[in-house]
């Protein structure tokens, strides 16, 4: 007989981890271009959730510690959020519209400081021309930036009352949350983190709320006694912008020695800029890791990439979100395991450690 050559076995078809992790990165564009499209109903219902997770601290207290009955702690609670919000909201909205009539004079003492930059480096041999530059520089005027932040506020106070509707909801009915989960999900519920994903969250959000307060306090006191202008609502500001990770400081930190300088000079300018740096060596440096320690288990480099990824997907709100969304993220996957691999990738040398040794 005439030698045949063995005839190759068939390949056998992507079975396994690969095929998860392609299923699952096809499922992610889906379901990311559908977040995208939603981003105006998604965002509001996500501040809600976040807003009631911290909300339901005070009513366990009420509850637990001083006995109060469940209906008269959710009344005190529901009123403290919403009233405080609101009077926070009026308050906000005073201010800016305090504050538009002194932008023109703000933009006239930019001018002047930078001009007098730019015809200091012109005496010094720089070849530029301090009239030419000052006229591109109006193409960004500070009235036409105060015009977006103002139209941006009214959008989001447009929510407010949505979104303080919905904390309601969602504060009265927290209680029967963990029981309807382990009914709709019990194998998932047992034998994975899924149960803890609510305290994660809430623990990290208590911790950044506290340190915000801290910061905000320090700037409080550093503009009172410099005497700037508004120091509520820059303390406010700090507060606010620093539950984005890195870029939120840099951002508030540059918004209030900019004030400084416009208001008061290059002396006080200074003076702010040393509180800035001070301040956030003291929260980034030694409260945060005391406080915070490695329960956030992401890696410092998808931090930075879940403000990118969250920021596109639900625009600027989608940054003040990145890391929490980002934890449920990484528990989901790491509660899986055909998908425990990209939770590594997302978690830090501790949580890969950790992984090992399992």
């Amino acid at each position: 007989m005439p030698f045949q050559e063995p005839i190759p076995a068939p390949t056998a078809p992507a079975t396994g981890t690969g095929r998860s992790i392609l299923l699952t990165l096809a499922a992610i564009v889906v379901v990311a271009a559908g977040v995208r499209e939603a981003a105006g109903i998604i965002t509001p219902i996500l501040a809600a959730a976040f807003i009631s997770m911290i909300a339901i601290l005070p009513l366990t207290l009420l509850q637990g510690k001083l006995g109060m009955p469940r209906w008269l702690a959710l009344l005190i609670v529901l009123l403290l959020t919403m009233g405080g919000a609101l009077g926070l909201g009026y308050y906000l909205s005073q201010s800016a519209a305090s504050i538009k009539p002194l932008l023109p004079e703000y933009e006239r003492r930019i001018d002047e400081l930078l001009l007098s930059g730019l015809e200091s480096l012109q005496q010094r041999g720089v070849d530029i021309d301090p009239q030419r530059l000052l006229r591109e520089a109006h193409a960004w005027k500070i009235t036409d930036f105060a015009d977006v932040i103002l139209i941006s506020m009214a959008k989001v106070l447009q929510n407010f009352l949505f979104v303080l509707l919905v904390s309601a909801f969602i504060i009265a009915e927290a209680s029967s949350f963990p029981s309807k989960m382990r009914v709709a999900f019990p194998h998932a519920m047992q034998s994975s983190g899924l149960g803890n994903v609510a305290d994660k969250i809430r623990s990290f959000l208590v911790v950044i709320t506290q340190l915000n307060v801290v910061l905000a306090v320090i700037n409080w006191i550093a503009c009172i006694s410099l005497g700037l202008p508004f120091a509520f609502l820059l303390s406010f500001l700090v507060f606010f912008l620093n539950y984005i990770p890195t870029i939120g400081a840099i951002v508030a930190s540059l918004l209030v020695v900019a004030i400084a300088l416009v208001t008061h000079g290059w002396g006080v300018a200074i003076a702010m800029a040393v509180v800035q740096g001070l301040s956030g060596v003291l929260i980034g440096s030694v409260l945060q890791p005391k406080m915070l320690g490695s329960r956030l288990g992401l890696s410092p480099l998808m931090v930075l990439l879940s403000l990118v990824v969250w920021g596109y997907l639900l625009g600027i709100a989608g940054m003040f979100f990145a890391v929490p969304l980002t934890i449920i993220v990484k528990i989901v996957l790491d509660s899986t395991d055909d998908l425990r691999s990209l939770s590594v990738l997302l978690g830090d040398a501790a949580s890969a450690r950790e992984m090992e040794k399992r």
